[in-house]
């Protein structure tokens, strides 16, 4: 009886890695974080769901603490009783999924750029998925025929799976964001951008503009992927597959939407030592990042992208400047022939081969000024 049960379960597990090795070939086959980072979070993230299983087992123990409970015995309307919960299991999976994120990022300083976050958020879902895959598949294994328990794996391996790297991914791409708060708000000054919500936080905490705009977008990341995450959990509960199909499409498109975002691809220097000095005087700094903001906010995209290369050529660390260009391509129109050819040729210092890093400065060098 235990070594069928242990066959079962041996069984269930590699079923069960077959969609996680698919979907960590897709996204991080061009990821540059150390292999040993991947797999120590992968595992994190295989905990997250016996984590979760742990809360739950402690409110029996302790009912005075069941959330669950208590939501389920005060809402009477159905429906909105069902939603309720949706968001507040999403949001602890959430959480708990992040934690793990957190953890890799403090021990490590992994996250160096937007996408390093987005990425690695999906593989925490990717953990946590796949334990949740194995439960599954051993408790159905004898209680459904072979066609319905394919059925079961390949939407779970399918769109269950892909549910969970969207709500992660989404979290993870705006605690990313977070990261560069100083350089966005001083970037947001210079174009005369104010946020209400970042502000509110501000004089609520007691907190520099930089860090309040930090808690904010990370709080932002959170209730967006838990209203999705709970959206999600909704159209399950009532077995709606084609609603569930095009929502998960949506999904993927969004994020695969995040992901090539230049701004994506800004690098966070961890290391104060390996920043490069800048060349410009700081009063010269000041008055060429004005005029930047003053040439972004008249949307003249194009004078805005040149400026920054021969910008970066004088301070290549900077990211206010590297911010302004990485939103200047964003915001071209991806028809233009102008974005294809500068997204094409302008590109970071990271991206262009070392044998090529010399072409953008001569050709800007010879362009009249």
């Amino acid at each position: 009886m235990l070594e069928n049960k242990i066959f079962i379960l041996s069984l269930s597990a590699l079923f069960a890695a077959i969609p996680v090795v698919v979907w960590v070939v897709l996204f991080f086959k061009q990821a540059e974080i150390p292999k040993k980072y991947l797999i120590f979070l992968f595992f994190l993230g295989i905990l997250t769901a016996p984590a979760l299983l742990g809360i739950q087992y402690l409110w029996s123990i302790y009912p005075q603490f069941d959330i669950a409970t208590l939501i389920e015995t005060s809402i009477s309307k159905v429906s909105l009783m069902y939603m309720t919960l949706f968001i507040f299991f999403g949001a602890l999976e959430e959480l708990i999924k992040h934690f793990a994120v957190r953890i890799i990022d403090k021990k490590t300083l992994a996250v160096k750029t937007v996408n390093d976050a987005l990425r690695l958020s999906i593989l925490a879902a990717l953990g946590f998925s796949f334990a949740e895959n194995i439960y599954y598949l051993y408790e159905l294994w004898d209680s459904l025929s072979v066609g319905e328990l394919i059925g079961v794996y390949v939407f779970r391996s399918g769109f269950t799976m892909c549910g969970h790297m969207i709500f992660s991914g989404i979290f993870g791409y705006y605690f990313g964001i977070s990261k560069f708060s100083i350089d966005i708000t001083k970037e947001e000054r210079l174009i005369g951008k104010s946020s209400l919500m970042t502000r509110f936080v501000s004089k609520l905490f007691h907190l520099p503009i930089p860090e309040a705009y930090r808690e904010k977008t990370i709080l932002k990341g959170l209730f967006l992927a838990m209203g999705i995450h709970a959206t999600f959990n909704f159209l399950l509960q009532f077995n709606v597959i084609i609603p569930i199909i095009i929502f998960v499409a949506l999904g993927a498109w969004f994020l695969k939407y995040l992901l090539n975002r230049k701004v994506g691809h800004l690098v966070l220097l961890t290391d104060i030592s390996e920043k490069q000095k800048s060349m410009f005087a700081k009063k010269d700094e000041e008055v060429v990042l004005e005029l930047l903001g003053m040439w972004f906010k008249d949307k003249r995209y194009v004078d805005v992208i040149h400026i920054c290369e021969r910008l970066l050529e004088r301070d290549p660390d900077n990211n206010v400047i590297k911010l302004f260009k990485a939103q200047s391509l964003d915001k071209l129109d991806k028809n233009d022939t102008y974005h294809k050819v500068l997204s094409s040729v302008l590109k970071t210092k990271e991206e262009t081969p070392a044998e090529n890093r010399n072409i953008i400065s001569k050709y800007l060098g010879n362009k009249p000024s």
